[in-house]
C-alpha cells in the first residue's frame, strides 16, 4: 500500500484520529509530515463507518473561493506555485487523480481554472468537514481550522498564533472572505428546496455518511462505463455520461460556482467528472443510509436514483439488471482506481 498520502484523503476503514500532517499550499509552509495509513482491506459490505460532518457543497465552495481570494502573491514570476490558488505541484497529480481518476500535470492544472475549482472542491470538503468535527461544529472556528491547515499544516494553530502574525491574519482573512461568500450565496438562492424530479437531481442527505472519495470516484466511473448507448448522433445527451441538459447548468454551479452550458460540460470530461462526483457524494451518502451502510446494495440504490429518480426501484425487474452491472462496474473500478491498497 502506498503510505505517501495526506489526511484529508479519505480512508475506506475508520482509524484512530491523530495530529494533522501538514497540507501547506504555500512554499513558505513548514515541511510537509507524512501519515502511515493503517492496513486497508478492500471488501464490499463494509462495516459501519463513523457519520461525517454535515457540511454543504455550497460552504465547501464558499472556502475554497475565501482559499483563493486570500492566496498569498510573492510577486515573483515562475514562482513554482499554480493556479489563483498557489498550489505546490507535487499536490497537483495526487489530488486530480484522487477527485477525477486522471492525474493532470500542473500546467494542466493551471490551464484550467474550472477543472481546479472542482478539484479543490473535492479536497477541500473532507478538511472542513473534519475540521467541522474537532471545531464541536462551530462553523467560524472550523474555516479558522482550516485555514490554519492549509497554511501551516496545523489546524491547532488558528488559536495560537500571535495576533500580530502574518498567518493570524491570513486566517481571519480567510473567514471574512468566507463570510462574504456564505452572505452572498445565501442572498442569490431560496432558502425553500426545489421538488424532486424523476431524473438525476442532486438528493441532499439528511446525516451525511462517511462515503470516501475513492468509493464517490468509483461509482461515476461505473456510471460512465453502464451509460446506455442510444445510437442516435445529436440524442440531446451530453459527455459519456449521457447527462440530460437541464441538469448541466444547476450541477455546475453548485459545484463549481459557475454555470456551464451543455456543450462546456461535454468538451471537458475532467471536469465533467469533478461535478458528477461533487453531485453523487450526496446520492450516494444518502443511499448507504438508506441501505443501513451496506455498500453494495447503496451502489444498486445510488445506480436506480440515477436511472429512475427512486431508489427503491434497484431490484425493480425494469432496473435489476442495469443497477447489478453499476456494482459489477463500480467493483472492477474501484481496483482500477487504486491498485496500490
Amino acid at each position: 500500500m502506498n503510505s505517501n498520502l495526506n489526511r484529508h484523503q479519505p480512508k475506506l476503514t475508520p482509524k484512530p484520529k491523530t495530529s494533522h500532517p501538514p497540507h501547506p499550499s504555500f512554499r513558505f509552509s513548514k515541511p510537509v509530515r507524512q501519515l502511515l495509513l493503517s492496513t486497508v482491506i478492500l471488501t464490499l459490505g463494509l462495516g459501519t463507518l463513523p457519520v461525517q460532518a454535515q457540511i454543504s457543497d455550497p460552504q465547501v465552495g464558499a472556502l475554497v473561493e475565501a482559499l483563493r481570494l486570500a492566496a498569498p502573491q510573492t510577486g515573483t514570476e515562475n514562482d513554482g506555485l499554480y493556479s489563483d490558488w498557489q498550489i505546490k505541484p507535487d499536490n497537483i497529480p495526487r489530488w486530480s487523480k484522487q477527485c477525477t481518476g486522471r492525474e493532470l500535470t500542473p500546467a494542466d492544472f493551471e490551464a484550467s481554472p474550472v477543472t481546479a475549482r472542482a478539484i479543490l472542491v473535492c479536497v477541500m470538503g473532507d478538511v472542513l468537514r473534519e475540521q467541522y468535527s474537532a471545531s464541536g461544529n462551530n462553523e467560524a472556528i472550523a474555516v479558522q481550522r482550516t485555514a490554519a491547515w492549509w497554511m501551516t499544516g496545523d489546524a491547532n494553530q488558528y488559536n495560537r498564533v500571535p495576533t500580530n502574525s502574518y498567518t493570524h491574519s491570513y486566517i481571519q482573512k480567510v473567514l471574512n472572505f468566507y463570510q462574504q461568500q456564505r452572505r452572498t450565496s445565501q442572498s442569490q438562492n431560496p432558502t425553500t428546496p426545489p421538488p424532486s424530479e424523476p431524473s438525476p437531481t442532486l438528493a441532499r442527505s439528511s446525516s451525511n455518511s462517511a462515503i470516501s472519495d475513492r468509493q464517490i470516484s468509483a461509482l461515476v466511473e461505473a456510471l460512465r462505463l453502464a451509460a446506455p448507448q442510444t445510437g442516435v448522433e445529436n440524442d440531446n445527451l451530453y459527455s459519456d455520461w449521457q447527462i440530460k441538459p437541464d441538469n448541466i447548468p444547476r450541477w455546475s454551479n453548485q459545484c463549481i460556482g459557475r454555470e456551464l452550458t451543455p456543450a462546456d460540460f461535454e468538451a471537458s470530461p475532467v471536469t465533467a467528472r469533478a461535478i458528477l462526483v461533487c453531485v453523487m457524494r450526496d446520492v450516494f451518502s444518502e443511499q448507504y443510509t438508506e441501505s443501513e451502510n451496506n455498500e453494495s446494495l447503496a451502489v444498486q440504490r445510488a445506480a436506480a436514483w440515477w436511472m429512475t429518480g427512486d431508489g427503491n426501484q434497484y431490484n425493480n425487474s425494469s432496473t435489476a439488471s442495469y443497477t447489478q452491472r453499476v456494482l459489477d462496474l463500480y467493483r472492477q473500478s474501484f481496483l482500477k482506481f487504486f491498485p496500490h491498497i
